[in-house]
């Protein structure tokens, strides 16, 4: 009866939104939102002389059942419901008088990564900080913290990823914000991004911190084989859009352990990785693929190493039924390493791969623009997340970010359905 009652409540808040269509929202301002969305997410600043401020926010209700392979851990609670606020972003933009650089400060007050009070459920954690020189028309400087450019669909804004959330494999592989500099190229048909920093996921760290690297090289390449870079910073390709073809690469490697304080157990940990990915954009539809594979290689203050290989791939594709409604799917897997010798070894009876199901459609207010949108989706987990829960890499847990069960919790599989509504200002 509570699912089912849970069910009607989604149905009719998805109905309350549609019923919403006619809101009236300056249409100058969305094409001004789609014009910027090139700048936001490519981490190059419009100059100008006055601060620049924006607000995005989301607030969802999400659903979450789960079957639990043993009954020690949840008992009878293996159901979730609630709301929440998972992004509540303040992005402020400005420029030097008289240069070419320009600033950018942004922080978070939700908790879609960090679920502890005071790191993102509802205290203000920094994201962005960085400046950016625009050297020439081709090439940009850029130092402070900002996004690591390893992987495409991380550096996709909130507000252009498709439907709810991003995939689990996203959450899983992430490389997070980190500190350091970066030098951007980009012309009609290549962009390049070079960033020396302290590491994935080194936001918020002071430079003795036992979290950075030693030395962290990431490098990704873009090619632009048909269309323009501007239909590519989001997943959605509006009816009447031309056609679009774009391919990408990143790499990225870091050691830490010489200059840190030293570890009782490891000596020096190596991080290697690299990602391919591809999307197509077409008339009303697009589909998006992507592959990437992390290496973590630790050298012990006792001798012998230990080291690991997980790897994760994305397919997805939407397609728009009229100009304002969208449709959407995505599958995703994460392959962990089963090696005996593996850094965390899976015991014999968890499994290897996890793979997640989504479906969904998103709802545009108005015709082309983010500036307010609704989005339901149904999520399927597929497999028993045991190896999973140890073995979190990203910028978040795996199981716990998607859903509200403890990564204690062995699941061997989970239903979410999540409705939520988000605003662009």
């Amino acid at each position: 009866m509570k699912k089912t009652i849970t069910t009607i409540a989604l149905v009719t808040l998805s109905g309350s939104a549609f019923a919403q269509s006619g809101l009236d929202i300056d249409r100058a301002y969305a094409a001004e939102l789609r014009a910027d969305a090139s700048t936001r997410s490519s981490l190059l600043g419009s100059a100008g002389s006055a601060i620049d401020a924006e607000i995005f926010t989301q607030f969802r209700y999400t659903y979450d059942s789960v079957d639990e392979v043993t009954t020690t851990t949840l008992g009878d609670n293996d159901t979730t419901v609630g709301f929440s606020a998972p992004r509540t972003q303040v992005r402020l933009n400005g420029a030097v008088e008289g240069t070419d650089i320009t600033g950018h400060v942004s922080f978070d007050f939700g908790g879609a990564f960090n679920h502890t009070a005071g790191t993102g459920a509802g205290g203000a954690v920094l994201r962005d900080a960085y400046a950016a020189w625009g050297i020439d028309d081709n090439w940009t400087f850029l130092f402070g913290q900002m996004k690591n450019p390893f992987s495409y669909e991380s550096n996709v804004a909130p507000e252009f990823s498709q439907g709810v959330e991003r995939s689990l494999t996203n959450s899983f592989f992430d490389a997070g914000y980190g500190q350091g500099i970066a030098l951007n190229y980009s012309d009609d048909e290549w962009k390049f991004t070079a960033f020396l920093s302290d590491g994935f996921n080194s936001a918020n760290t002071f430079y003795n911190s036992a979290a950075e690297s030693d030395i962290s090289i990431t490098g990704r390449l873009d090619w632009l084989i048909s269309g323009n870079w501007d239909q590519f910073n989001d997943f959605a390709s509006w009816q009447g859009s031309n056609t679009g073809f774009r391919v990408g690469a990143g790499i990225h490697w870091s050691q830490a352990g010489d200059t840190n304080p030293a570890g009782t157990v490891i000596d020096t940990a190596t991080v290697t990785a690299w990602t391919v990915d591809g999307q197509y954009e077409g008339d009303g539809w697009g589909v998006f693929a992507s592959y990437q594979s992390t290496n973590v290689d630790n050298d012990l203050v006792a001798g012998g190493s230990a080291d690991q290989t997980d790897n994760g791939l994305v397919f997805q594709g939407n397609m728009f039924l009229t100009e304002q409604f969208e449709m959407f799917a995505r599958y995703d897997m994460i392959m962990l390493d089963d090696d005996v010798n593996a850094i965390t070894p899976l015991a014999a009876t968890d499994d290897d791969a996890y793979s997640t199901f989504t479906v969904g459609f998103n709802y545009y207010l108005v015709p082309e623009s983010y500036a307010a949108r609704f989005s339901m989706d149904v999520s399927f987990g597929l497999d028993d997340t045991s190896g999973l829960n140890a073995r979190s890499f990203g910028d978040a847990g795996t199981t716990g970010y998607i859903g509200g069960i403890p990564a204690s919790a062995t699941v061997e599989s989970d239903l979410m359905i999540r409705g939520q509504f988000s605003l662009l200002f």
